[in-house]
């Protein structure tokens, strides 16, 4: 219950900081070009407001619905009540008195903020932390997948060679480039083989019901920490030992040892083990799991046996890597886009409401996880927004650049209409989102 709480905090934290930078870039670039803004609120605020005050000629509030927040823009809808002159509708504090590039740029401030936004805060985490990068060359003992990985056709042990026909520098980057790429060449056993990654298998990556790593390097099995009151802690097992071997049967690396513990599960097992440089052995007795209540290091903890590079950047050096990190961020959105209309590969099924953006941030308090996800969701909405549906600021974008092609202002009645046309068509596309989001916690 805590862990959802902490999830749902990070999650409305996240949303709010998206929704009021985008709005204050609409809000600025009005008051820049002096257009009134009547109102500003963060969230919607159908039939009553958390919070609202008046101050000089806008209301600024917090709604109680948070699913976006919204500025009201003077002269940009027609208000019947308060048209009662042509001098009225003429005011140059109004929306439509203004020129076509400068209502361009009101309604794209949105968007320009969100992108700005995503390239500060990955350009802060780069400066702060900088980046920890495993070589693919240091990758000694070649991979280890899981059940989806040998699906598309890796196995444990395989050397990644090629993705692409393209040598991928560092090992974290390979996952990515599998999902983006059309081909994997590897080594297998010294036999050199190249796997084809079609729709249909690319649809085994997309139809899951967990993001995880389908390969990571493959380890030795060292133990990183012991379960309290398992048989690992009651038969005096301890944090780094190295397992040798299972009943004389040696193992070399973790997902081996797995393998053993299933098949001697509901047995006596002789395990051995190197502590310190000592040879031990324990007698245990399997329960109908297999499972001795043990996690093993990662290849994260094995900085003595990887060789991991650390690369740093002053504060001028991570503004360009950010710009590069937002738009390789971007450029795998609109893959995953893309893919969404290829029914085949089933990426339809990681389309998620709040409650999978909600899944993402982890059950303890992490900055480091929140924003890089909250920059990651910034360049995500200033992608939705420029699509060409009314009511998105990209409908707004589609109709100005029409204004300005043929050098006509398009009729205010079309776009009004327009726009409540598309705000019902998004808005039944968020419950539609949300019913599936329910469906596949409940039923897929």
């Amino acid at each position: 219950m805590i862990s959802i709480l902490v999830k749902s905090i990070q999650l409305l934290l996240s949303i709010s900081i998206l929704i009021f930078i985008h709005e204050l870039g609409h809000f600025l670039i009005a008051k820049i070009f002096k257009v009134r803004v009547e109102k500003f609120f963060l969230f919607f605020d159908p039939w009553f407001s958390i919070f609202k005050k008046k101050i000089g000629h806008t209301i600024y509030g917090i709604g109680w619905l948070p699913l976006g927040g919204y500025i009201k823009i003077s002269g940009m809808m027609k208000d019947k009540k308060n048209i009662s002159s042509k001098n009225e509708i003429d005011k140059n504090w109004k929306f439509y008195s203004k020129s076509a590039i400068k209502r361009l740029l009101i309604i794209s401030g949105g968007i320009i903020s969100n992108i700005l936004l995503s390239i500060f805060i990955f350009s802060c985490l780069l400066f702060k932390y900088g980046e920890t990068y495993l070589p693919t060359k240091n990758v000694k003992y070649g991979i280890e997948v899981d059940s989806l990985g040998e699906k598309i056709g890796l196995k444990n042990g395989d050397t990644i060679l090629f993705v692409n026909d393209k040598y991928v520098p560092y090992f974290n980057e390979i996952p990515k480039e599998i999902i983006l790429g059309n081909s994997i060449t590897i080594d297998r056993m010294g036999k050199i083989i190249k796997l084809s990654l079609n729709n249909n298998k690319k649809k085994f990556i997309f139809d899951r019901k967990e993001i995880s790593f389908f390969i990571k390097p493959r380890v030795p099995p060292i133990i990183n920490c012991i379960i309290k009151n398992s048989k690992a802690e009651k038969y005096g097992l301890k944090n780094n030992d190295e397992i040798l071997s299972i009943n004389s049967e040696f193992v070399s690396f973790s997902d081996q040892l797995k393998d053993l513990l299933l098949k001697y599960k509901n047995n006596n097992i002789i395990i051995s083990i190197n502590r310190d440089g000592n040879f031990i052995q324990k007698k245990i007795f399997l329960d109908s799991k297999g499972i001795l209540g043990i996690y093993l290091k990662n290849f994260m903890d094995l900085d003595k046996i990887f060789s991991f590079q650390k690369k740093n950047y002053s504060f001028f050096e991570s503004i360009p890597h950010g710009i590069i990190k937002s738009l390789d961020v971007l450029k795998n959105q609109i893959f995953f886009f893309k893919n969404v209309f290829h029914i085949e590969t089933k990426a339809y099924k990681q389309i998620g409401s709040f409650f999978s953006m909600a899944k993402e941030f982890p059950s303890k308090w992490n900055w480091d996880i929140f924003w890089t996800l909250t920059a990651t969701l910034s360049i995500w909405l200033a992608f939705l927004n420029l699509f060409p549906i009314p009511s998105l600021d990209g409908g707004y974008i589609f109709f100005i650049l029409i204004e300005i092609i043929t050098k006509k202002k398009i009729n205010e009645e079309i776009i009004e209409r327009s726009t409540i046309f598309g705000f019902i068509i998004i808005s039944l596309i968020m419950i539609m989102i949300i019913i599936w989001d329910i469906f596949k916690v409940f039923i897929y």
